[in-house]
């Protein structure tokens, strides 16, 4: 009968990880680690003993699984940042040491040659690693084929390694860099929206204005408006016929008594 395949995450993964973690958090909350886990993870959580590991040491998956998650559980929040930054310095580190890894104006392409920095620290088991470019960045997914919380680790330092190949491939600036992540039992779908779609602007439209509006009459219309106007109105009187007096004043100068002359003497 063949040998069973047992998967195994690799203890100098385990020891990077704790390294990062004292990085920023300091020796003694790294120390405190051990305190907080069940005997048989508390070795694994150990710096002492993983520094003094061969470079082929193993320890159980399920195991190591734990470990990845208490670190987030027990000295971050639980929401995955802590994970998430340990993955940007892991990251930075092997994008710092290897330029070739990164590809400056290509982050899509960057996160591409860092599979290898991801699915090493796994043993007997593949790490799902699908990277598909899309109009507005890329979607990838990873995960550990029957590990879900394995998964879950992965995912969140996925997401930090994708931070740090944006910081060297300087292809559009943290401030535009949009993750959005969801899984699925032993899947997890990261998206990275960077790119915007040119699409036609359209002209802006001024504001309604809330003055009434002034409608403007054609000229051939204006001129028959002013024509009826005029036509409206009484004619003025023919000149003649001003010349003449009213006939109420003639009536009264040929009733009005003839003024008489100056009395002559007797």
């Amino acid at each position: 009968m063949g040998k069973l395949a047992v998967n195994e995450l690799r203890t100098w993964f385990l020891r990077n990880v704790l390294e990062a973690a004292e990085r920023q958090l300091g020796a003694p909350a790294v120390a405190s680690l051990r305190g907080r886990l069940p005997p048989r993870l508390a070795a694994h959580a150990s710096l002492e003993r993983l520094r003094a590991s061969a470079a082929l040491d193993c320890v159980p998956l399920h195991e190591g699984e734990e470990v990845l998650l208490s670190v987030d559980s027990f000295l971050g929040d639980g929401t995955g940042k802590l994970l998430e930054n340990i993955g940007l310095d892991l990251a930075a580190r092997v994008l710092s040491q290897d330029g070739s890894v990164a590809r400056s104006g290509d982050l899509a392409g960057t996160v591409a040659r860092l599979q290898a920095f991801l699915e090493h620290p796994f043993v007997g088991v593949p790490l799902l690693f699908e990277l598909h470019r899309n109009p507005t960045g890329f979607s990838l997914v990873v995960g550990v084929s029957g590990h879900s919380r394995a998964t879950r680790a992965i995912r969140h330092l996925t997401i930090g390694a994708i931070i740090a190949a944006e910081r060297f491939a300087r292809e559009v600036g943290a401030e535009n860099l949009k993750l959005s992540a969801e899984s699925t039992a032993d899947r997890s779908s990261i998206h990275a929206r960077y790119l915007s779609l040119e699409q036609p602007v359209a002209p802006e439209q001024p504001p309604p204005s809330r003055r009434a509006k002034v409608v403007r009459a054609p000229a051939a219309s204006l001129s028959a408006e002013v024509e009826r106007i005029l036509r409206s109105t009484a004619p003025p009187r023919p000149v003649e016929e001003e010349s003449q007096p009213p006939e109420s004043m003639t009536v009264r100068v040929a009733n009005a008594v003839p003024v008489r002359g100056p009395a002559s003497k007797r």
